[in-house]
């Protein structure tokens, strides 16, 4: 393998279930961004849970917004005089009541096919090809299988070899699964015969069509889904997808869907000594690539994997406080910048409803983004605290920023991300009120989750919403400068130094808000969001910023572990690797593998283990499972891709957060902010090789990454500049260091790397 070409480390990545997966959170995810299934079952039957990206019901009685009161003047209102019981009957009682099911994601229900019951069962789900194939022996023979959804089409495949000839997929819509779709009062499902096809038809009310073909009998079984206006327009598509399909044949089709998820693994790659971890940077990849694609609506909660005939947990939604963020993120380390623009896409085109929502609930200009919404900018009941929260909008700006920061993407910027964070700062400059200290407040909102939707949860100038405004004012300026415009520069520079400071105690701990230290262990710990992700305090910040830094993470450290969650370990793995902390992101690395993923490696939201560390136990959802929702897989790469390289303030770190067990380590191709692609060789503790590929005209800032000993420096002049390598870089051009007197073999790199022990006993 040449240095050239270093992003694919020739490892396999796969789940292997050596006994059948007998529910749904078990089974095997497969999607393409528009389709997804989950395979489970032990073939009495073999089940296919199906579910598109594009099928919601968006219905909204929205008589609670024509309330007179029901303005953010209302709210601050209520609030001031103590009246929450009839702030949240305004703000969240009569949505919820006239709102019992939709708006929600919902699904098409569940596909099966009977064998008998497994009496052996191996199959593997490869991440890389994004195919399951296995054996089943039952009572009545072994079949051999092979299962996809086509990377480019929106067909599912089974080859079934040895197929019975009276075994029959049949397809159950929700409507039978699921009681509570009732509620929805959707028209019946149409079934009809049309030759060798069964068709289902279903109309959505106000919404999506969508219809399902495919024949009942094998080897070769395909399922094609399609949407339309109307059910006649869809099952129109969904007749002829499958057409297409049978006379492609499933050869054919598996070698073109092997093809494209070949080429979307060439980007960026990592080797690890430590399989599962290795396994968990590809996989939160996987689920982000098989349920995001533009076009179609972005990926909620589940992604597109609905729980089996039940209702989606909080409606599928599209959750701002940390859920969508997590989601997305791990699209720039990786360099799939297409993946983050499904949402940044969808942003775009709900500008106008945002602003009209803005002027409507605030009555001022910009956007503002509640917590909870589906398509089209339907709100979503939640908790009132939440929901009317300010740093979603700031947060979410912050995806838009890493948009264009890890691309450098002048053209985007001009017609994407600067529209997007315009509207955000307007309303920001809109809504804060000078006071008679002179500084700039916010003056009602919460920290996120914080005592739930209680009264005790409101607050003024929580320190998460001060940290994202005023990031908010460094990236419209860094945005204007890159465009060679100034129309929000000014403004944003007066905003951002009038903003009230940050609160902090005498111990200078960040509180939540004035006067209010955080008190309890909490999963979401926004009032860091100073120091990560928003990162306006940073270590190379000065003195004072890396006290509040080291007081602020103490703090929150000795209010123990007990209500973080799943997705909390997933965002601390990022938060301790720009501290420069191994140790405390291997340990939330590890956490998150122990106990919150289940045995397909999805993530549930409860301790799975029953260890006694956090209260979000099996048993807080009764005789049900715990939940599945996908953001902290997402974020778990992000996690690994920040502890192997970081490009933040201009200045590209190498391997900064390697936890002691990982003595040796590769990544071909990783993207940093600047636009830099980035590919690095660790061996026997130390880097050995980094190579540094320009994605625009620009000058590279790299910290010596061999600790002072000397190296060789090609493609390019470099010079030093205390621990410093720099050197100015055209678009496309490379730099590569290499510690001298060392020699770099691939091939021989990765094998070394998954051979290495990583047992923690032992002086090495």
């Amino acid at each position: 393998m040449s240095q050239e070409n270093n992003n694919d480390f020739g490892s396999a990545h796969h789940l292997v279930h050596r006994r059948s997966p007998l529910e749904w959170q078990d089974g095997f995810p497969l999607g393409n961004g528009t389709l997804g299934a989950m395979v489970w079952g032990d073939g009495d039957p073999l089940a296919f849970t199906l579910d598109r990206a594009d099928l919601w019901d968006t219905r909204l009685n929205g008589d609670f917004m024509d309330q007179p009161g029901y303005s953010y003047a209302g709210l601050r209102r209520l609030v001031a005089e103590g009246r929450f019981d009839e702030a949240r009957e305004v703000f969240e009682g009569q949505q919820e009541r006239d709102n019992p099911v939709a708006p929600t994601k919902i699904s098409i229900g569940r596909a099966e096919l009977s064998l008998g019951a497994a009496e052996e069962y191996e199959c593997c789900l490869d991440i890389d090809r994004a195919v399951i194939t296995g054996r089943i022996r039952t009572g009545k023979g072994e079949y051999r299988l092979r299962i996809f959804i086509s990377r480019d089409r929106n067909l599912f495949c089974l080859h079934l070899a040895g197929a019975p000839v009276e075994s029959r997929l049949r397809l159950i819509p929700l409507a039978e699964m699921c009681p509570a779709l009732a509620e929805l009062h959707h028209p019946e499902p149409q079934f009809c015969t049309e030759g060798e096809l069964r068709v289902l038809r279903q109309e959505i009310p106000a919404g999506r069509c969508y219809a399902v073909a495919w024949n009942t009998t094998g080897p070769d079984f395909f399922m094609a889904v399609e949407a339309g206006t109307t059910v006649e327009s869809a099952a129109n598509r969904a007749k002829s997808t499958w057409e297409q399909a049978a006379a492609a044949g499933c050869e054919r089709l598996y070698t073109e869907h092997e093809r494209g998820w070949k080429g979307f693994w060439q980007f960026s790659s990592v080797c690890l000594p430590e399989a599962r971890m290795e396994f968990l940077w590809y996989y939160g990849i996987y689920l982000l690539a098989s349920s995001a694609k533009r076009g179609v609506p972005p990926p909620g909660l589940q992604g597109l994997w609905a729980m089996d005939g039940v209702m989606p947990p909080w409606r599928g939604d599209y959750h701002a406080d940390m859920n969508v963020q997590e989601t997305f993120w791990p699209a720039c380390a990786s360099g799939h910048l297409e993946l983050l623009d499904a949402w940044c896409d969808y942003m775009q085109v709900c500008i106008e409803p945002a602003r009209e929502f803005t002027r409507r609930f605030f009555g001022t200009e910009g956007t503002f983004w509640p917590c909870s919404t589906v398509p089209d900018f339907t709100l979503v009941n939640c908790w009132y605290t939440v929901q009317y929260s300010w740093s979603h909008t700031g947060w979410l700006g912050w995806l838009v920023w890493l948009r264009w920061v890890y691309s450098m993407d002048r053209e985007w910027l001009a017609a994407t991300g600067y529209p997007l964070m315009a509207e955000i700062f307007r309303f920001f400059a809109a809504n804060l009120e000078e006071e008679e200290d002179g500084f700039l407040h916010v003056p009602l909102s919460t920290s996120p989750e914080y005592r739930e939707n209680s009264p005790e949860a409101w607050c003024k100038d929580p320190n998460v919403d001060l940290a994202l405004i005023r990031r908010c004012c460094d990236w419209v300026v860094e945005m204007e400068a890159a465009l060679g415009t100034g129309e929000l520069s000014g403004a944003a520079k007066r905003v951002h130094k009038r903003l009230v400071p940050y609160f902090l105690t005498a111990a200078k701990e960040l509180c939540l808000w004035p006067g209010k230290l955080l008190d309890e262990s909490h999963r979401h710990p926004s009032h860091l969001m100073a120091i990560h992700p928003a990162m306006d305090l940073t270590s190379d910040d000065g003195e004072e910023a890396r006290e509040i830094i080291a007081a602020s993470v103490e703090q929150f450290f000795a209010l123990g572990q007990y209500r973080w969650a799943g997705h909390t370990y997933a965002q601390l793995i990022s938060f301790a690797a720009v501290l420069g902390r191994a140790g405390w992101a291997y340990d939330c690395l590890l956490q998150f593998a122990e106990r919150w993923a289940g045995p397909n490696g999805l993530h549930c939201n409860a301790d799975l283990r029953d260890s006694g560390m956090s209260t979000y136990r099996r048993d807080r959802y009764g005789d049900g499972s715990p939940p599945f929702t996908m953001e902290a897989n997402c974020a778990i790469s992000a996690g690994i891709s920040d502890m192997l390289v970081q490009g933040w303030e201009g200045i590209l770190r190498i391997f900064p957060a390697m936890p002691e067990r990982w003595q040796d380590a590769a990544f071909g191709d990783l993207v940093t902010e600047g636009a830099f692609r980035v590919s690095a060789i660790r061996r026997a503790g130390q880097t050995v090789w980094v190579r540094v590929m320009a994605g625009v005209d620009s000058s590279l800032q790299l910290r010596d990454p061999f600790a002072g000993e000397p190296y060789t420096a090609s493609r390019c002049e470099v010079r030093r500049e205390t621990d410093l390598i720099i050197c100015d870089l055209k678009k496309g051009q490379v730099l590569v260091v290499q510690l001298d007197g060392i020699t770099v073999d691939l091939a021989e790199i990765s094998a070394q790397v998954r051979q290495s022990d990583v047992s923690l006993l032992g002086l090495r």
